[in-house]
């Protein structure tokens, strides 16, 4: 949920119901003071059209109209009153005459009290008029309806702004969680494709947006990246084989040489070259070893096994052979250790570490091998008195074929690390070389996820 939260797909959500929350409040608000406006402008219009037709009145006649129209008003939102040319009242329900020009023109008065209320002001509008006879007619309205009508589109606007602002996010919500799904499942696939199912592609649908697109380009990729994968393996499995039968030949016809002569000189000779076509087939069959490991399926024979067991297998497998060289060896596994891979893969890789140690450890020193958790992780880590890797060597040392320069001395063909390596990475662990001073240390260690 997190990953989701911090996802491009939610922030493009929360940007468009920001977006439109900010377009509908616009919208709203240019409603809203619309409707005021109009309102107002529609009021000023009366009363200046009803001033302009009543001017030429008679006084009993305009006193009596006033009567009716005052009587009539039962929310006391009309004014009309007359006074005579010194601004005297004369009758209505304005006792002064506001301070505004008399040019039968519509004002705004901010503050005017209401009739018959002693302390209640409210805002209006008030139209003043000259007659003939030298009396001033006023007539106004108060902007109290106007504006407790606005109260009530803006209440309303902002009730409706709540439900709009709630659809806006659930559509963004329904739309971020769709697009978060499909590069959930695109990720999770590149993924597995990294970890080694080659076979498998990215899920394209049935629309042609961009996403699709992508995933279409990236398929064709793949299969071209699987083509060339597929040709170089058999270019090297081939070199491997059409070497290992000619070596096999060369091999036998020397041994069967060395059988039937009495030559010492040529038997010194024979067994050179026996000693040298040992070593190139050592170094045929771990590259076909590697191929194998780097390019099988990873899920092939993956189930739950149990690290310390493997371990305690190879311990006593090993154990006899460090004692022949005087070098003691321990085990450290309090529990039970258990990764989902292949046992005789991970037996193969950890041989290779203990190997190693033991090869390049000298008589007298030690070798310790722990399989642990850290950190909810597993280790399994071989320690080592032996010659060590030089400084400016350790980062070399899980290529193919490097010998490191005091390990040119010992038979080996120089693929076991990189054999080692590639198995820990097919079980998503990392293998890491530290210096213990003296000698090594060699770990796997899983991965954080």
């Amino acid at each position: 949920m997190l990953e989701f939260f911090r996802s491009s797909a939610v922030r493009v959500a929360l940007a468009f119901v920001l977006v439109t929350t900010v377009a509908t409040t616009a919208v709203f608000a240019l409603v809203y003071f619309q409707i005021g406006e109009t309102n107002e402008a529609r009021n000023r219009l009366i009363l200046e059209t009803e001033a302009a037709k009543s001017v030429n009145r008679p006084v009993e006649q305009l006193r009596g109209a006033f009567e009716v129209r005052l009587t009539n008003d039962l929310r006391r939102i009309d004014y009309a009153a007359l006074f005579d040319a010194d601004h005297r009242f004369l009758f209505g329900n304005v006792d002064a005459l506001p301070a505004i020009p008399v040019d039968g023109k519509s004002h705004f008065v901010p503050a005017t009290r209401v009739p018959g209320s002693d302390n209640r002001i409210e805002p209006a509008i008030f139209v003043a008029l000259q007659r003939p006879d030298g009396n001033i007619m006023l007539l106004g309205r108060s902007l109290l309806e106007t504006l407790a009508f606005g109260r009530i589109v803006q209440r309303a606007l902002l009730a409706g702004l709540a439900p709009m602002l709630l659809l806006a996010l659930a559509i963004g919500a329904y739309f971020a969680r769709r697009s978060s799904r499909r590069l959930t499942v695109i990720h999770d696939t590149i993924v597995r494709i990294m970890k080694g199912d080659t076979d498998l592609r990215l899920p394209i649908g049935s629309g042609r947006d961009p996403i699709d697109k992508i995933s279409r380009d990236v398929n064709l990729m793949l299969d071209e990246i699987v083509r060339l994968l597929v040709q170089l393996k058999g270019v090297g499995d081939n070199i491997a084989h059409d070497l290992r039968s000619p070596l096999s030949v060369v091999h036998a016809q020397l041994e069967r040489g060395l059988e039937n002569s009495a030559d010492a000189e040529l038997r010194t000779v024979v067994k050179q070259a026996l000693s040298h076509i040992d070593k190139a087939m050592l170094a045929v069959a771990a590259l076909l070893r590697l191929a194998d490991v780097e390019y099988s399926p990873k899920s092939r024979n993956f189930r739950q096994i149990d690290l310390s067991a493997i371990c305690a297998d190879l311990f006593e497998f090993y154990e006899p052979l460090a004692e022949s060289k005087s070098i003691r060896m321990t085990l450290e596994s309090h529990s039970p250790v258990q990764i989902l891979g292949d046992g005789d893969l991970m037996r193969e890789a950890v041989s290779n570490l203990i190997g190693n140690a033991i090869k390049f450890t000298p008589d007298n020193g030690s070798v310790s091998i722990a399989v642990i958790r850290e950190d909810g992780s597993p280790v399994v880590r071989v320690r080592d008195s032996g010659i060590g890797v030089e400084p400016a060597e350790r980062d070399k040392i899980f290529q193919r074929f490097y010998r490191t320069s005091s390990g040119h001395r010992v038979p080996g063909s120089g693929l076991g690390l990189s054999i080692a390596a590639a198995i820990a990475n097919l079980h998503e662990l990392e293998l890491r070389f530290t210096d213990n001073n003296p000698g090594a240390v060699f770990e796997m260690v899983g991965r954080k996820q």
